[in-house]
């Protein structure tokens, strides 16, 4: 019969490093650029993450649930949390980068609408109009926190 604290490992273990693997996949699609939902497995990571975060904090409520556990099993969990932080910081990071780049092409295309679709140049200080030729005006709206 197997040994239920062994077998915890293995599970978390196996967990751990296909959290990894989702976490590299979605790293490599935001970095060239091709994030959708057909690239990734976002199912998959949710089901995954939740799962995980469960077990986590049922070992963490109950220590003793890891007791008796291998060294060799005990290290393998060790660096494969170290791993999944690892791999957690740099997709924090491709995020971010992808996010910015994002928000700096949503500001220059307001910018372009904004400035082709602006509106007539005001009165100068000597109550002359402006002279350009008369834009329609825009409606554009942007919203920065998207």
């Amino acid at each position: 019969m197997p040994d239920p604290t062994e077998e915890r490992a293995e599970q978390l273990l196996a967990m751990t490093q296909r959290l990894i693997g989702l976490l590299e996949e979605e790293i490599e699609a935001l970095r060239t650029r091709r994030l959708d939902a057909r690239s990734v497995s976002f199912e998959e990571k949710e089901r995954l993450v939740h799962a995980w975060r469960l077990e986590v904090s049922r070992l963490k409520a109950d220590p003793g649930l890891l007791s008796g556990l291998s060294q060799s099993h005990r290290e393998q969990l060790q660096t494969a949390a170290r791993a999944l932080e690892d791999k957690l910081s740099a997709h924090e990071q491709a995020l971010a980068a992808a996010r910015t780049v994002t928000e700096g092409l949503v500001r220059s295309i307001a910018a372009e609408i904004a400035d082709a679709r602006s509106g007539p140049e005001g009165y100068s200080a000597k109550g002359l109009s402006g002279g350009g030729a008369r834009r329609e005006a825009s409606g554009l709206a942007v919203n920065a926190r998207v």
